[in-house]
């Protein structure tokens, strides 16, 4: 693995883990057993770090819902896919990461909103459309108020003042939202087909 990857992915782990400003430099050094001179080699300050990180995460991120869409046997069954990679993202993250990124680091939060509004509506707009022409959504269904309703979830969850996460986990109030939403705009058929993809969930 090279340097700057390395640091990368240690990085993110120490920020999902404890929130961004709470990892110094330092820690992140001595995490790395290198000096701070050689992190410095290939990121000029903690704010380059994070930007280049939320970049490199958000890539990912759009490389992942491309593939999973491309093996979901149906729109359902790419929700429950998407829905499964962000419970084993989210059970790693402590919500002040999310607060960090909203309150002192604007570039990244800013690459994270691009792909929201851009990649992740993209997505969402397909999902619905090819859910409705299966017969597995609500024909009736305001697509783009549906696939904006989405984001808002996302958004309130990650960014919002709601939750306070004591009485239940982030992964969890992740899982609730997703629920609402996916029971709220499919048919008979889709809640029969979201219902028999749950069981397989639980059996594994």
């Amino acid at each position: 693995m090279e340097a700057n990857e390395k640091i990368l992915q240690t990085s993110l782990h120490m920020f999902f883990r404890f929130g961004i400003k709470h990892v110094t430099m330092d820690d992140i050094a001595k995490e790395l057993g290198m000096s701070k001179k050689t992190i410095y080699q290939y990121f000029k300050e903690k704010d380059d770090l994070v930007n280049q990180l939320c970049s490199s995460e958000v890539k990912q991120h759009e490389k992942d819902f491309n593939e999973l869409g491309r093996i979901a046997k149906d729109p359902i069954h790419e929700i429950m896919l998407i829905s499964d990679k962000m419970r084993e993202m989210m059970q790693h993250i402590n919500p002040l990461f999310f607060i960090d990124l909203q309150k002192h680091y604007p570039e990244a939060y800013n690459e994270f909103q691009k792909f929201k509004e851009t990649c992740a509506f993209k997505n969402i707009l397909e999902n619905i459309n090819k859910g409705i022409a299966m017969g597995l959504y609500r024909e009736d269904l305001d697509v783009e108020f549906a696939a904006k309703y989405r984001l808002s979830q996302i958004e309130m969850l990650m960014f919002g003042n709601y939750f306070t996460f004591e009485k239940i986990s982030l992964v969890q109030s992740s899982q609730n939202l997703l629920e609402l939403f996916v029971y709220g705009i499919t048919t008979q058929k889709g809640h029969k087909l979201l219902d028999h993809y749950k069981k397989i969930n639980e059996k594994d």
